[in-house]
Protein backbone atom coordinates (compact mmCIF):
# COMPACT_ATOMS: atom_id res chain seq x y z
CA UNK A 1 0.00 0.00 0.00
CA UNK A 2 2.92 2.47 0.67
CA UNK A 3 4.52 1.96 -3.04
CA UNK A 4 1.22 2.20 -4.41
CA UNK A 5 0.85 5.59 -2.44
CA UNK A 6 4.03 7.10 -3.52
CA UNK A 7 3.25 6.21 -6.84
CA UNK A 8 -0.14 8.02 -6.96
CA UNK A 9 1.14 10.54 -5.49
CA UNK A 10 3.77 11.20 -7.96
CA UNK A 11 1.45 10.57 -10.64
CA UNK A 12 -0.69 13.48 -9.29
CA UNK A 13 2.70 15.85 -8.70
CA UNK A 14 3.25 14.95 -12.09
CA UNK A 15 0.18 15.83 -13.55
CA UNK A 16 -0.68 18.81 -11.47
CA UNK A 17 2.99 20.10 -13.09
CA UNK A 18 2.23 19.26 -16.15
CA UNK A 19 -1.28 21.60 -16.14
CA UNK A 20 0.77 24.14 -14.58
CA UNK A 21 3.23 24.04 -17.13
CA UNK A 22 0.74 24.50 -19.94
CA UNK A 23 -1.17 27.54 -18.05
CA UNK A 24 2.01 29.09 -17.47
CA UNK A 25 2.91 28.25 -21.45
CA UNK A 26 -0.53 29.74 -22.01
CA UNK A 27 -0.47 32.35 -20.09
CA UNK A 28 2.56 34.00 -21.83
CA UNK A 29 2.24 33.47 -25.41
CA UNK A 30 -1.72 33.62 -25.36
CA UNK A 31 -1.52 37.58 -25.69
CA UNK A 32 0.68 37.07 -28.16
CA UNK A 33 -1.67 34.42 -30.40
CA UNK A 34 -4.37 37.07 -29.99
CA UNK A 35 -2.57 39.64 -31.69
CA UNK A 36 -1.87 37.65 -34.57
CA UNK A 37 -5.18 36.30 -34.96
CA UNK A 38 -6.09 40.09 -34.41
CA UNK A 39 -4.10 41.38 -36.69
CA UNK A 40 -5.48 38.91 -39.67
CA UNK A 41 -9.29 39.30 -39.02
CA UNK A 42 -12.03 41.53 -40.43
CA UNK A 43 -12.95 44.72 -37.95
CA UNK A 44 -16.22 42.99 -37.87
CA UNK A 45 -14.83 40.06 -36.41
CA UNK A 46 -13.02 41.53 -33.42
CA UNK A 47 -16.22 43.25 -31.94
CA UNK A 48 -18.20 39.57 -32.40
CA UNK A 49 -19.65 37.50 -29.53
CA UNK A 50 -18.76 35.41 -28.20
CA UNK A 51 -15.11 35.78 -29.42
CA UNK A 52 -13.27 33.37 -31.48
CA UNK A 53 -9.53 32.62 -31.70
CA UNK A 54 -10.17 31.01 -35.32
CA UNK A 55 -10.44 34.13 -38.04
CA UNK A 56 -14.06 32.77 -39.91
CA UNK A 57 -12.21 35.23 -42.87
CA UNK A 58 -8.93 35.90 -42.65
CA UNK A 59 -7.22 38.34 -44.43
CA UNK A 60 -3.83 40.46 -45.14
CA UNK A 61 -5.67 43.66 -45.60
CA UNK A 62 -5.04 45.56 -42.20
CA UNK A 63 -1.16 44.70 -43.17
CA UNK A 64 -1.52 46.02 -47.15
CA UNK A 65 -3.16 49.15 -45.02
CA UNK A 66 -0.35 49.35 -42.69
CA UNK A 67 2.51 48.93 -45.27
CA UNK A 68 0.79 50.17 -48.85
CA UNK A 69 -2.18 51.95 -49.56
CA UNK A 70 -2.18 53.61 -46.30
CA UNK A 71 -5.59 54.24 -44.66
CA UNK A 72 -6.72 56.65 -42.65
CA UNK A 73 -7.04 56.02 -38.92
CA UNK A 74 -7.90 58.07 -35.53
CA UNK A 75 -12.00 57.98 -36.64
CA UNK A 76 -10.97 59.86 -39.68
CA UNK A 77 -8.79 59.66 -42.79
CA UNK A 78 -6.57 62.90 -41.76
CA UNK A 79 -3.17 60.90 -40.89
CA UNK A 80 -2.41 58.22 -43.81
CA UNK A 81 -1.68 54.64 -41.52
CA UNK A 82 1.20 53.66 -44.11
CA UNK A 83 2.97 57.25 -43.39
CA UNK A 84 3.10 57.68 -39.78
CA UNK A 85 3.84 53.51 -39.85
CA UNK A 86 6.76 53.98 -41.83
CA UNK A 87 7.85 56.69 -40.18
CA UNK A 88 7.58 55.12 -36.88
CA UNK A 89 9.06 52.06 -37.29
CA UNK A 90 12.26 53.96 -39.12
CA UNK A 91 12.83 56.11 -35.77
CA UNK A 92 12.05 53.09 -33.24
CA UNK A 93 14.99 51.47 -35.95
CA UNK A 94 17.40 54.33 -36.01
CA UNK A 95 17.18 54.92 -31.74
CA UNK A 96 17.83 51.55 -31.31
CA UNK A 97 20.62 50.72 -33.18
CA UNK A 98 22.55 54.19 -32.14
CA UNK A 99 21.90 53.66 -28.72
CA UNK A 100 22.83 50.25 -29.00
CA UNK A 101 26.15 50.79 -30.71
CA UNK A 102 26.37 53.95 -28.09
CA UNK A 103 26.05 52.10 -25.25
CA UNK A 104 28.15 48.95 -25.89
CA UNK A 105 30.93 51.33 -26.59
CA UNK A 106 30.93 53.65 -23.30
CA UNK A 107 30.07 51.08 -21.01
CA UNK A 108 32.94 48.69 -22.35
CA UNK A 109 35.27 51.46 -21.61
CA UNK A 110 33.69 52.75 -18.33
CA UNK A 111 33.41 49.14 -16.63
CA UNK A 112 37.20 48.42 -17.60
CA UNK A 113 38.17 51.34 -15.82
CA UNK A 114 36.11 50.51 -12.99
CA UNK A 115 37.47 46.84 -12.77
CA UNK A 116 40.98 47.51 -14.27
CA UNK A 117 42.18 51.21 -12.61
CA UNK A 118 43.10 52.22 -9.31
CA UNK A 119 42.13 55.68 -8.74
CA UNK A 120 41.25 58.22 -5.32
CA UNK A 121 37.66 57.55 -4.59
CA UNK A 122 37.36 54.57 -6.74
CA UNK A 123 34.25 52.99 -4.99
CA UNK A 124 32.86 56.01 -3.40
CA UNK A 125 32.48 57.25 -7.10
CA UNK A 126 30.98 53.55 -8.35
CA UNK A 127 28.31 53.24 -6.12
CA UNK A 128 27.38 57.34 -6.81
CA UNK A 129 27.62 56.20 -10.48
CA UNK A 130 25.20 52.83 -10.04
CA UNK A 131 22.97 54.60 -7.19
CA UNK A 132 20.92 56.32 -9.49
CA UNK A 133 19.50 53.21 -10.96
CA UNK A 134 17.09 52.63 -8.58
CA UNK A 135 15.35 56.10 -9.49
CA UNK A 136 12.55 55.77 -11.53
CA UNK A 137 12.06 57.50 -14.81
CA UNK A 138 8.96 59.14 -13.73
CA UNK A 139 10.09 61.20 -10.65
CA UNK A 140 13.20 63.58 -13.23
CA UNK A 141 10.70 63.60 -16.63
CA UNK A 142 9.53 67.32 -15.60
CA UNK A 143 13.00 68.43 -14.81
CA UNK A 144 14.19 66.58 -18.20
CA UNK A 145 11.40 68.50 -19.90
CA UNK A 146 12.83 71.61 -18.79
CA UNK A 147 16.11 71.11 -19.79
CA UNK A 148 15.34 69.66 -23.28
CA UNK A 149 13.40 72.59 -23.82
CA UNK A 150 15.88 75.03 -23.07
CA UNK A 151 18.45 73.23 -25.07
CA UNK A 152 16.20 72.22 -28.27
CA UNK A 153 15.86 68.30 -27.70
CA UNK A 154 12.46 68.27 -27.71
CA UNK A 155 11.30 66.25 -30.61
CA UNK A 156 14.03 65.30 -31.68
CA UNK A 157 16.08 61.94 -32.22
CA UNK A 158 18.68 63.51 -31.02
CA UNK A 159 17.39 64.19 -27.20
CA UNK A 160 16.02 60.32 -27.45
CA UNK A 161 19.07 59.26 -27.92
CA UNK A 162 20.84 60.88 -25.12
CA UNK A 163 17.94 60.10 -22.63
CA UNK A 164 18.84 56.26 -23.17
CA UNK A 165 21.87 56.16 -23.15
CA UNK A 166 21.71 58.43 -20.00
CA UNK A 167 19.26 56.00 -18.48
CA UNK A 168 20.98 52.96 -19.55
CA UNK A 169 24.90 53.37 -18.94
CA UNK A 170 24.94 52.81 -15.01
CA UNK A 171 23.21 49.70 -15.02
CA UNK A 172 24.86 48.34 -18.12
CA UNK A 173 28.49 49.90 -16.62
CA UNK A 174 28.03 47.48 -13.73
CA UNK A 175 27.22 44.47 -15.42
CA UNK A 176 30.38 45.29 -18.44
CA UNK A 177 32.54 45.87 -14.71
CA UNK A 178 31.11 43.05 -13.43
CA UNK A 179 32.29 40.87 -17.08
CA UNK A 180 35.79 42.20 -16.97
CA UNK A 181 36.53 41.34 -13.19
CA UNK A 182 35.80 37.89 -14.03
CA UNK A 183 38.74 37.57 -16.88
CA UNK A 184 42.28 36.92 -15.04
CA UNK A 185 44.72 39.92 -15.64
CA UNK A 186 47.15 37.69 -16.77
CA UNK A 187 45.69 37.98 -20.25
CA UNK A 188 46.53 41.61 -20.32
CA UNK A 189 50.59 41.10 -18.90
CA UNK A 190 50.74 38.58 -21.70
CA UNK A 191 49.86 40.80 -24.21
CA UNK A 192 51.81 43.91 -22.80
CA UNK A 193 54.78 41.10 -22.31
CA UNK A 194 54.33 40.49 -25.92
CA UNK A 195 54.49 44.03 -26.79
CA UNK A 196 51.19 45.31 -26.70
CA UNK A 197 50.36 48.42 -24.95
CA UNK A 198 47.35 48.49 -22.48
CA UNK A 199 45.26 50.25 -25.45
CA UNK A 200 46.28 47.67 -27.87
CA UNK A 201 45.58 45.06 -24.95
CA UNK A 202 42.48 46.02 -24.31
CA UNK A 203 41.61 46.32 -28.25
CA UNK A 204 43.35 42.81 -29.46
CA UNK A 205 43.12 40.68 -26.43
CA UNK A 206 39.94 41.73 -23.43
CA UNK A 207 37.26 42.96 -25.51
CA UNK A 208 37.02 39.79 -28.00
CA UNK A 209 36.77 37.83 -24.96
CA UNK A 210 34.81 39.65 -23.06
CA UNK A 211 32.29 39.98 -26.46
CA UNK A 212 29.95 37.81 -24.91
CA UNK A 213 29.17 40.64 -22.53
CA UNK A 214 29.41 43.23 -25.21
CA UNK A 215 26.33 41.22 -26.95
CA UNK A 216 24.12 41.03 -23.45
CA UNK A 217 24.82 44.44 -23.31
CA UNK A 218 23.61 45.29 -27.43
CA UNK A 219 20.86 43.23 -26.63
CA UNK A 220 19.45 44.60 -23.52
CA UNK A 221 19.59 48.07 -24.31
CA UNK A 222 17.69 47.47 -28.26
CA UNK A 223 15.17 45.66 -26.43
CA UNK A 224 15.15 48.45 -23.90
CA UNK A 225 15.08 51.11 -26.45
CA UNK A 226 12.78 49.55 -28.75
CA UNK A 227 10.17 49.03 -26.06
CA UNK A 228 10.69 52.34 -24.38
CA UNK A 229 7.20 54.19 -24.09
CA UNK A 230 6.39 56.80 -21.33
CA UNK A 231 9.65 58.67 -22.43
CA UNK A 232 8.84 58.99 -25.82
CA UNK A 233 5.26 60.05 -25.51
CA UNK A 234 6.19 63.00 -23.33
CA UNK A 235 9.14 64.41 -25.31
CA UNK A 236 7.60 64.05 -29.20
CA UNK A 237 4.85 65.41 -30.57
CA UNK A 238 5.01 65.00 -34.51
CA UNK A 239 5.66 61.75 -36.79
CA UNK A 240 9.19 63.04 -37.12
CA UNK A 241 10.43 62.10 -33.86
CA UNK A 242 8.30 59.22 -32.55
CA UNK A 243 9.30 55.85 -31.99
CA UNK A 244 6.75 52.84 -33.13
CA UNK A 245 5.66 52.38 -29.61
CA UNK A 246 3.65 55.80 -29.67
CA UNK A 247 2.75 55.51 -33.12
CA UNK A 248 1.00 52.09 -32.46
CA UNK A 249 -1.16 54.15 -29.63
CA UNK A 250 -1.99 56.47 -31.53
CA UNK A 251 -4.58 53.64 -33.14
CA UNK A 252 -6.76 54.69 -30.53
CA UNK A 253 -9.38 57.82 -31.64
CA UNK A 254 -11.44 59.75 -29.61
CA UNK A 255 -14.73 57.58 -30.40
CA UNK A 256 -12.78 54.18 -32.10
CA UNK A 257 -9.64 52.17 -31.71
CA UNK A 258 -8.36 50.37 -34.66
CA UNK A 259 -7.96 47.21 -33.00
CA UNK A 260 -6.86 45.39 -36.54
CA UNK A 261 -4.35 47.84 -37.40
CA UNK A 262 -2.92 47.87 -34.57
CA UNK A 263 -2.82 44.23 -34.31
CA UNK A 264 -0.99 44.50 -37.24
CA UNK A 265 1.25 47.37 -36.27
CA UNK A 266 2.38 45.48 -33.01
CA UNK A 267 2.92 41.92 -34.96
CA UNK A 268 5.66 43.99 -37.06
CA UNK A 269 7.01 46.09 -34.27
CA UNK A 270 7.27 42.99 -32.23
CA UNK A 271 9.84 41.08 -35.24
CA UNK A 272 13.03 43.06 -35.17
CA UNK A 273 13.75 42.51 -31.07
CA UNK A 274 12.68 39.06 -31.57
CA UNK A 275 15.26 38.18 -34.33
CA UNK A 276 18.28 40.09 -32.67
CA UNK A 277 17.65 38.11 -29.24
CA UNK A 278 17.05 35.08 -31.41
CA UNK A 279 20.22 35.69 -33.14
CA UNK A 280 22.42 36.62 -29.85
CA UNK A 281 20.76 34.96 -27.19
CA UNK A 282 23.50 32.25 -26.80
CA UNK A 283 25.82 35.78 -25.97
CA UNK A 284 23.16 37.00 -23.56
CA UNK A 285 22.47 33.94 -21.40
CA UNK A 286 27.17 33.90 -21.38
CA UNK A 287 27.45 37.46 -20.63
CA UNK A 288 24.47 37.72 -17.59
CA UNK A 289 25.37 34.96 -15.75
CA UNK A 290 29.50 34.54 -16.27
CA UNK A 291 30.32 38.18 -14.11
CA UNK A 292 27.40 37.06 -11.82
CA UNK A 293 28.97 33.97 -10.58
CA UNK A 294 31.70 35.86 -9.46
CA UNK A 295 29.65 36.64 -6.67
Amino acid sequence: MDRKNVLARKTVRKIALGVAVIFLVFWSIGPILWIIISSISPAVELFSKPPHWIPHNPTLRNYIDLLITGRGFRGATVVPAVESFRKGLLNSIILAIVTTFIMALFSSITGYVFARYDFPFKNPLFYLFIGVIPIPGWAVLITIYQIFSVTGLLNTLQGLILLFVTYRLPIDTWLMKSYFESIPKDLEEAAMIDGCGKVEALFRVILPVALPGIVAVLIVSFISTWNAFLAPLIFTFTEEAKPITVVISEFIGQYYVEWDLMSAAAVIAIVPPMIFAFIFQKYLIQGLTRGALKY
